[in-house]
């Protein structure tokens, strides 16, 4: 039985590459505070690991004999720059350096990145892996940087896969619920400025780890994550509110609305000194006009079938209807 050591296991998408790797016979072992929520994962036959990414000795324990681990734990909300390199950068070396330290004959490393560490396109070309990255966040500024600690520190020594998946989608997503809660209410978000942007379904990034794992044409090499599809945000919602069955109206949402949103979140956030779920850097991203680029290394590479908007976003609506989400 081939074993997997996964951070951030207990995160939307760490839950469902969780349940892949099970799926696939593996045996799973999770690093996790002992403060994390375990209820996404709790069904599980886990091994779980307490500790902090910060405790290199504790993370040198953890990969010691595994086949393959997944960095998939990163922090998406922050107060400052500091904030995410601390966590994105740091803790990557971290994981990188007990590797090193522990387990010279692993597999694979796999890092979870983000289309955030590419930037958007400027073209109305599909961005390529190769192009120079131009993050316009912190957050996609620390993932870049963090990819750079996996190549220098692992590059011709132990084999990696970076992946960076587009927006994701699917069951227990509360970010893009927002979309399908909207439809729910009958109500269609759309951007007056026309904007383009691509989607993955949380599955299909959970599918991509475990081509990864085994893959020797993974090696080393870096993934964009997503359907090939782009969309305006009223198709999406359209498309969304096709499969859940709901009639909807248009919404019409001008650019100064998001950036109030950010604003006042931002500002809220100091008074609940939690960092915020919007704040001004992110309405930024989401303002940017096209967020596409290129999947045929993936769809190649990977050997996946990605799943097609109008079929996952039923699946997951169902699941928000089942679960008592509305």
């Amino acid at each position: 039985m081939l074993k997997a050591v996964i951070t951030g296991a207990n995160g939307f998408v760490g839950s469902h590459i969780v349940e892949e790797l099970i799926s696939k016979k593996y045996q799973v072992i999770c690093i996790v505070r002992s403060s994390s929520n375990l209820s996404k994962i709790s069904k599980f036959p886990l091994l779980y690991k307490y500790g902090n990414l910060t405790d290199k000795t504790f993370l040198q324990n953890c990969v010691q004999n595994a086949d393959a681990v997944i960095h998939c734990a990163g922090t998406v909300r922050a107060f400052n720059k500091d904030g995410y390199f601390q966590s994105n950068v740091e803790n990557t070396r971290n994981i990188c350096e007990a590797v090193l330290k522990s387990n010279k004959e692993l597999k694979k490393f796999i890092f979870i990145s983000s289309q955030a560490a590419m930037g958007p396109s400027k073209t109305l070309q599909p961005r390529k892996l190769d192009e120079k990255e131009e993050p316009v966040s912190d957050y996609g500024l620390s993932k870049l940087a963090a990819e750079e600690v996996v190549k220098n520190t692992l590059g011709g020594k132990i084999p990696y896969t970076i992946l960076r998946p587009a927006s994701v989608y699917g069951p227990g997503d509360k970010d893009i619920f927002i979309f399908f809660n909207l439809v729910h209410k009958h109500l269609r978000p759309v951007t007056i400025e026309k904007r383009i942007l691509q989607l993955v379904y949380v599955k299909d990034v959970a599918k991509s780890v475990i081509s990864c794992i085994e893959n020797k044409k993974t090696d080393d090499k870096t993934y964009y994550i997503a359907h090939k599809t782009s969309y305006t945000w009223a198709q999406v919602g359209k498309i969304i509110a096709k499969a859940a069955g709901r009639k909807t109206v248009p919404l019409p949402l001008p650019d100064f609305v998001f950036k109030f949103a950010g604003m006042a979140a931002q500002s809220f956030s100091l008074l609940t000194k939690k960092p915020a779920v919007l704040n001004k850097q992110k309405i930024n991203e989401m303002l940017k006009e096209r967020w596409t680029a290129d999947t045929q290394p993936a769809e190649t590479d990977l050997n996946i079938d990605f799943t097609k908007l109008e079929i996952g976003s039923k699946i997951t609506y169902n699941w928000y209807l089942n679960n008592k989400y509305f």
